[in-house]
């Protein structure tokens, strides 16, 4: 959420303008820079949204091609909410316990099914297109990883 109208700011490889009341998509880094500056406020995710997102995780948990598109961003929204939550003292714990719960649930189903295209060295855009950059990164990782047990221990390729 833009508090007041900013920009044009230059990043490098573009310019964005930002404009009072408006709610955009900008770099991260960038909306924690505005947000101490008090220019704008990061959204965290509702636990709503959170319990959407489980059990949109849970209907397709046994396909591995099958990871739920959310915000690209969403383990640190959900640190904002948990932070918002335990400012909130004894009455936000109950709340707290059970974003922590979905979280972690979410987070295990999610990494199962990058496990998995990992192993099967799936290069889908689409796919990687609906994992966050953390979640990218294992990806990644586990992919390389992987392809050197096979080519180093075993001694084959997975490709």
């Amino acid at each position: 959420m833009v508090f007041d109208d900013i920009g044009p700011l230059d990043l490098g490889f573009t310019e964005i303008s930002l404009s009072k009341g408006s709610e955009d998509e900008i770099p991260l880094w960038l909306a924690q820079n505005l947000e101490k500056k008090n220019l704008v406020k990061i959204t965290s995710i509702s636990t709503e949204e959170l319990g959407k997102l489980l059990f949109q995780e849970k209907q397709s948990s046994t396909t591995p091609a099958s990871l739920v598109k959310t915000y690209p961003d969403i383990y640190f929204r959900v640190k904002k909410l948990e932070e918002e939550l335990k400012g909130k003292g004894i009455d936000g714990l109950e709340e707290l316990k059970k974003v922590k719960s979905m979280i972690n649930e979410i987070s295990l189903i999610r990494l199962r099914k990058i496990i998995q295209l990992a192993s099967l060295s799936i290069n889908d855009q689409t796919l990687i297109s609906k994992m966050t950059k953390e979640e990218y990164l294992a990806y990644l990782s586990m992919k390389k990883i992987i392809s050197s047990f096979y080519g180093d221990v075993i001694g084959s390729s997975t490709n």
